[in-house]
């Protein structure tokens, strides 16, 4: 019964109402053959294209129906528009896609993983910007179509260039000294950028891309803190409230500045090993500002709540008071 009914649905000759009656059947094997039969209506493969969109657009007749109604396939897209998300989808439908007057089709290839280079190099070179965003966003893009972008007159395209995680080197050069700042900032945090380039731009003219720059792993760390360093020259409370490098605060401890110190100190960010290390300061601002801390771990607190100066014994067993609901379960090895 099986094969006669697929034998039925697969051959030519079939008369359409006998194909609309085998559709009608909740056989899946069968109603996938109808999808594929050139004599199934307009209409059913309309219907059908939602389960078997690959067969229905692989359908001999599928040349002549255009012919006859050039907005089949546009019917088809608003039957099922996640159409896109398939792959191998016949180049002449992805052919209507990328020249479609819809915009939102032609930005729906665009963005989409599966569709092939040939067709978002075409994309690239869409009227719309929003287009060409997509297909600049789009992580399948290939080098040579994402440099061309990266030259796109308009800013939204390059940043969305500079965001694609596959950027290639000659477009994150020619972006790393492009005439927005928001550009710029992108490449400063894109985690392709080199370190030769992120030296450059942390002594950018704008403070976003500096910042962007000096956050970037792979930046120089003897880079980042000679730009820390002159930073706390015009504004020491930088170590006082940021989180800084590790690297940097390490230099600070040992710093002859006894205000650097302290600032180090008072920072609730700094490492429980440096609150340590200053709370064995010669000098006692520095060792009053960790006693304040309200970060310092309990042994250090212990530890300075026996200090010679009666005023650090003072505060730091006043901190392990405050912040004795948050010790209940301090260990050595615990942060606070």
């Amino acid at each position: 019964m099986q094969k006669a009914l697929e034998k039925q649905a697969i051959d030519a000759s079939t008369p359409s109402e006998e194909l609309r009656k085998l559709a009608d059947t909740h056989n899946g094997a069968v109603r996938k053959l109808v999808a594929g039969n050139p004599n199934t209506p307009p209409d059913l493969l309309t219907e059908l294209f939602i389960e078997y969109p690959h067969q229905v657009l692989k359908n001999p007749v599928i040349e002549l129906l255009l012919l006859e109604n050039p907005d089949f396939f546009k019917q088809l897209y608003q039957t099922n528009p996640y159409i896109f998300n398939e792959d191998a989808l016949p180049p002449l439908f992805l052919e209507w896609a990328v020249h479609c007057s819809d915009e939102g089709i032609r930005k729906t290839i665009a963005g989409n993983d599966n569709t092939p280079d040939l067709f978002l190099m075409q994309l690239a070179e869409d009227e719309s910007v929003d287009v060409r965003c997509n297909v600049a966003e789009n992580h399948r893009t290939n080098a040579d179509t994402l440099k061309k972008l990266a030259e796109d007159k308009n800013k939204k395209v390059r940043l969305a260039v500079a965001e694609n995680l596959n950027i290639p080197e000659c477009a994150l050069l020619k972006l790393a000294t492009d005439k927005c700042y928001e550009v710029r900032s992108k490449i400063a945090t894109h985690t392709k950028t080199p370190s030769h380039v992120l030296e450059k731009l942390i002594h950018d003219t704008n403070g976003i891309v500096r910042f962007g720059a000096a956050r970037n792993p792979n930046t120089p760390q003897s880079v980042v803190n000679q730009l820390l360093e002159k930073l706390i020259r015009y504004d020491i409370r930088i170590l006082q409230e940021y989180k800084l490098p590790e690297s940097f605060l390490e230099w600070a401890v040992n710093h002859q500045d006894t205000n650097i110190r302290v600032a180090v100190a008072s920072n609730s960010h700094t490492p429980q090993t440096l609150l340590m290390q200053l709370a064995q300061d010669q000098d006692t601002s520095v060792r009053t500002a960790v006693a304040k801390n309200s970060k310092s771990s309990r042994k250090t607190l212990t530890k300075l709540a026996q200090d010679q100066n009666e005023s650090i014994c003072f505060f730091a067993a006043w901190t392990l008071k405050e912040r004795a609901d948050y010790y209940y379960f301090d260990y050595d090895d615990n942060p606070f």
